[in-house]
């Protein structure tokens, strides 16, 4: 595992130099990619000088959001799927092979086994594509009970469900993206996550929630790893590990008050948060 930025959860714009720079006076070890900021940076120049930056700041390339989401128009998504090609294209040149994507929980128009018929085969698509460019796609769940609330028909919003579209679809670069807030949000268990095996996670967000009742958690106020302690992040972390999970490890606050501060204070906080954790899961033979 390795500590990640998403320099987009913590609202910080600006060019991949600095973020890389930023990146690593947070002591983290891995970062997020724009794909559409790498595809158009290799118009006019070489894609693989984007690698070059990572290797100079010793910053391993996290992963990338799907740049369309799974429910759009029919038109759409294919048109998407085509320009999918030319981004992985370059994603494959600077070996950022992890994407992820999140599933809206609910539908107002389409009820829950069409929904299920529909987002298997656009996700295998997907993945298909992908297979070519050795890429492999996180399906994330929205376990946040007010994102449903108001809605027609409920859709995918747990571990269960998500596995159980991961097997249907039943290829070998498809997983989770497993983020600690919606598996509390969901009401799963965090003993649950021992089922799995590591390689059936993609990708891992973690965050803490504040302490009032499941059903009252606003999916855009959250909080640092740790901070309020109503997430356990360290048992999170102690079973990733257990289970052999490799991969990024990315805070994903939504925090105002983190998001509002420069953006040198904002890496340093939230950084500071996730290694504290981090340093009590890892010792010096574990990181070698």
């Amino acid at each position: 595992m390795f500590r990640n930025l998403s320099p987009d959860a913590i609202n910080i714009k600006t060019t991949l130099l600095e973020k890389l720079r930023l990146a690593k006076l947070g002591n983290f070890e891995g970062m997020d990619i724009s794909i559409i900021e790498c595809f158009e940076f290799s118009k006019n120049d070489r894609v693989e000088k984007i690698k070059n930056l990572f290797d100079y700041f010793d910053i391993k390339i996290g992963g990338w959001d799907l740049p369309f989401n799974i429910d759009i128009d029919e038109n759409k998504f294919n048109e998407n799927l085509e320009k999918l090609k030319k981004y992985l294209e370059i994603a494959q040149k600077i070996s950022a092979y992890r994407v992820y994507t999140w599933i809206k929980p609910y539908s107002d128009e389409i009820p829950y086994e069409e929904n299920f018929k529909i987002h298997k085969k656009r996700i295998k698509k997907i993945c298909e594509i992908m297979e070519k460019y050795e890429c492999k796609l996180g399906i994330e769940f929205v376990g946040t009970k007010k994102e449903r609330e108001g809605h027609k028909y409920e859709f995918i919003w747990n571990l269960e469900q998500t596995l159980y579209l991961v097997k249907e679809i039943n290829m070998e670069n498809i997983g989770i993206l497993l983020d600690s807030w919606h598996l509390y949000a969901s009401g799963c268990e965090m003993e649950n996550i021992k089922s799995l095996k590591g390689k059936d996670i993609i990708c891992v967000h973690i965050n803490d929630a504040p302490n009032i009742p499941k059903e009252n958690l606003l999916d855009n106020e959250r909080f640092l790893p740790g901070e309020t302690g109503v997430i356990d992040a360290e048992k999170f972390l102690k079973i990733l590990k257990e289970i052999g999970y490799e991969g990024p490890v990315t805070p994903e606050p939504f925090n105002k008050r983190v998001n509002e501060l420069p953006d040198e204070i904002a890496v340093r906080l939230v950084g500071g948060y996730l290694l504290k954790i981090w340093n009590k899961i890892f010792t010096r033979s574990d990181l070698a």
